[in-house]
């Protein structure tokens, strides 16, 4: 069964408005967290707890490093974004499955997953300036969850797919050439 593509077009205009929104959060977070000491975000109509952006601040004269450790992974997750954003904007555009389309989901799984590695070999760096240690090197204190292996497997179950499609399209034009 196939997607009709005023369905794919539709989800397109809430996706090209959903994906900046989110980098913005993003970007907002990262800044007000790692820039400003901000933990949690509320009042008293809204909650203290509205939003919480970790437990504990960041220590005030380390929080410089975890802004600059915390910068590549965000620069990497931005770009992810981007190629999603212009997968949407072509499909909204009427450009819905094609060559284009299987670039883009590639590079969205590559830059997702440098995004992961560098969130892993940075954690340290972001960890030491929370204040979670001080008695060891930070190569000791890396942090790597399931959601790194889980966001590190479906990149590489993207990567794997967009090649598999590319090698379809290939053959495709292969043997409408001989034909």
């Amino acid at each position: 069964m196939s997607i009709a593509p005023n369905r794919i077009r539709s989800a397109s205009r809430i996706f090209i408005v959903v994906i900046p929104l989110i980098a913005a959060l993003a970007l907002a977070g990262v800044v007000l967290f790692w820039g400003f000491g901000v933990e949690r975000i509320g009042n008293d109509a809204l909650g203290r707890n509205f939003i919480v952006l970790f437990e504990d601040a960041p220590l005030p004269e380390r929080r410089i490093y975890g802004l600059g450790a915390s910068l590549p992974v965000l620069f990497f997750w931005f770009c992810a974004s981007w190629h999603l954003f212009e997968m949407f904007r072509n499909f909204l555009a009427g450009q819905l499955v094609g060559l284009a389309t299987v670039r883009r989901l590639r590079a969205y799984a590559l830059y997702s997953a440098l995004a992961v590695l560098s969130a892993f070999a940075l954690s340290g760096v972001m960890r030491w300036a929370m204040g979670y240690f001080d008695d060891a090197p930070l190569w000791t204190h890396l942090g790597f969850s399931v959601i790194h292996a889980a966001m590190l497997f479906s990149s590489a179950i993207i990567y794997a797919a967009s090649h598999i499609v590319e090698q379809g399209y290939a053959y495709k034009r292969e043997t409408e050439d001989y034909v």
